[in-house]
């Protein structure tokens, strides 16, 4: 039995598949088996999956008309038998060391899930910028939970996911968003490595670049629902100010990055979504000491401030008019 199941979904990923799946397989920690998905790719993704598939025994491939990335990764997921399971992206690539340092950590310390920095590169290799991950310390130091939300940054215990009968959402985008804010409420053992050996791809079809705007995506209410519902019915093992604080830094980042400029009607159904979402789950949020401006948490300053904003609009009652006020403004 593998110890590690690698998980990568592939959606025309042509140009970057190959050298995605070979630093996978020159990892210096050997005992994993590496699913990939293709998600119905109309490109030369599938020719060079087949041939990857027949060179290397460890590859399993499923093959899949076009159903979205959080619909490949569930999956790959059902077809995973390692102890642990992460995630890459088929456009981005590893440190040849990335699997056995997140692992070693895993099994040195026993936990249910590892948080790892990110490298942003863009095509040619070059660094763009580095997420070095801090100190985590339960119920003191939970931020990076949500500062590092990305699910391929991170290692997974998989009975977690079975247990909990975790997937992901499809038909929304951010669908990380959901599975991170669960796993950082219910993981008692969760600890950060201050490695970057994920190295994200920055290109104009990548996540990153296209994740903007309510016109274009429907953002992750569902995923949402699901996650809040599910962690009130099987408990908290960690601070709840903390994932307070995540879940408004959520609704922040939707007001804030993604609400300009979309229409009338889908910043009125975002502001509906927030206050009901609030009122529903944090009747006492205004009392959060973690969301002060002068709060000793490890996140910059402009998070902490959307945050803040956020929170003084729900109070005074003035988010739809902010959301009116927004609206179809670039």
């Amino acid at each position: 039995m593998p110890e590690v199941s690698i998980i990568i979904p592939v959606y025309n990923n042509e140009q970057y598949i190959e050298k995605c799946i070979q630093s996978v397989l020159n990892q210096t920690f050997e005992n994993f088996e590496v699913i990939v998905i293709n998600d119905g790719s109309t490109d030369k993704s599938g020719e060079i999956l087949e041939k990857l598939n027949r060179e290397d025994s460890r590859i399993f491939l499923i093959e899949q008309k076009n159903q979205g990335v959080a619909v490949a990764r569930n999956r790959g997921m059902n077809k995973a038998t390692g102890k642990y399971i992460t995630f890459v992206d088929g456009d981005d690539y590893l440190k040849n060391n990335y699997i056995e340092k997140i692992y070693n950590l895993a099994e040195k310390e026993k936990l249910d899930m590892v948080i790892c920095g990110l490298t942003y590169v863009d095509e040619g290799g070059k660094e763009l910028e580095r997420i070095v991950p801090g100190v985590y310390k339960r119920m003191e130091n939970e931020e990076w939970t949500f500062r590092i939300s990305a699910v391929c940054s991170h290692l997974y215990r998989r009975e977690l996911w079975k247990k909990y009968d975790v997937h992901f959402q499809s038909g929304e985008r951010g669908e990380d968003m959901p599975i991170s804010l669960f796993f950082s409420a219910v993981c008692p053992r969760i600890n950060t490595i201050p490695e970057c050996g994920y190295y994200y791809v920055q290109h104009e079809s990548s996540a990153r670049h296209n994740f903007k705007g309510l016109e274009k995506y429907s953002l992750p209410y569902k995923g949402l629902d699901a996650t809040l519902t599910k962690v009130w019915e099987v408990g908290m093992a960690n601070s709840p100010e903390f994932f307070e604080l995540f879940v408004l830094r959520i609704l922040a980042t939707c007001l804030f990055q993604l609400a300009l400029g979309a229409s009338k009607e889908k910043t009125r159904e975002l502001c509906d979504y927030i206050n009901t979402t609030v009122e529903s789950y944090f009747p006492h949020y205004w009392k959060n000491s973690k969301a002060r401006l002068t709060a000793e948490v490890d996140i910059p300053f402009t998070q902490k401030a959307a945050v803040k904003a956020l929170m003084i609009l729900i109070k005074t009652r003035l988010l739809p008019l902010f959301g009116w006020l927004i609206s179809n403004k670039r």
